[in-house]
């Protein structure tokens, strides 16, 4: 026969670790779900950085990469050092590479700094494009570009130049503003 105080002691454990088992129950249920954005409210730092974004129907919509990633969230602003960036449209494939990029918050703004090398690749019949320019500001959601900046394009055959230049990379047009010059190639 089991003792008063033995018996005392059996039941408290039982309920302790039926209080121990429903505690652990409840913390499993409460986890977080993993976060589907980095948040811009941290302080980080990334390295060897690779960003790939997909369409909805699973094909590459953006791929980006660099060799460090900070968030200041003080500013409200990340800073990507050398930024390789390629974007993927339908029938077109965008290379943008910098010394820097900075992106807003709200990812809807990004500027290009420093040297600035833009290539355009038509996939079906493999036709490039390429400018060069500084300073490129870039509206996310327009999909569109431009700078104030001399800007040099070569199109496989023709060569133009001028300061100031707005891409409207939907419509995939580009417009030169002021100082233009061309020289065309006779086919």
């Amino acid at each position: 026969m089991i003792s008063r105080p033995t018996r005392q002691g059996i039941a408290l454990l039982v309920i302790l670790a039926g209080i121990s088992f429903y505690a652990a129950r409840e913390q499993v249920d409460k986890q977080e779900q993993p976060q589907a954005d980095v948040d811009p409210n941290f302080n980080y730092v990334l390295r060897d950085f690779e960003l790939q974004f997909y369409d909805e129907n699973g094909e590459p919509a953006l791929n980006l990469q660099a060799p460090v990633l900070r968030n200041d969230p003080d500013m409200k602003l990340g800073t990507i050092e050398q930024p390789v960036v390629k974007l993927y449209q339908p029938g077109l494939i965008w290379d943008l590479t910098a010394n820097e990029a900075t992106v807003t918050a709200d990812k809807e703004f990004v500027s290009l700094i420093g040297e600035v090398n833009i290539n355009r690749q038509q996939v079906a019949d493999g036709r490039r494009t390429r400018l060069n320019t500084a300073d490129v500001e870039i509206e996310v959601t327009p999909q569109t570009a431009s700078t104030e900046a001399m800007v040099e394009v070569f199109d496989g055959f023709n060569q133009f130049s001028g300061r100031g230049l707005d891409v409207d990379m939907l419509a995939d047009t580009f417009e030169l503003k002021e100082q233009v010059k061309a020289t065309y190639a006779v086919n």
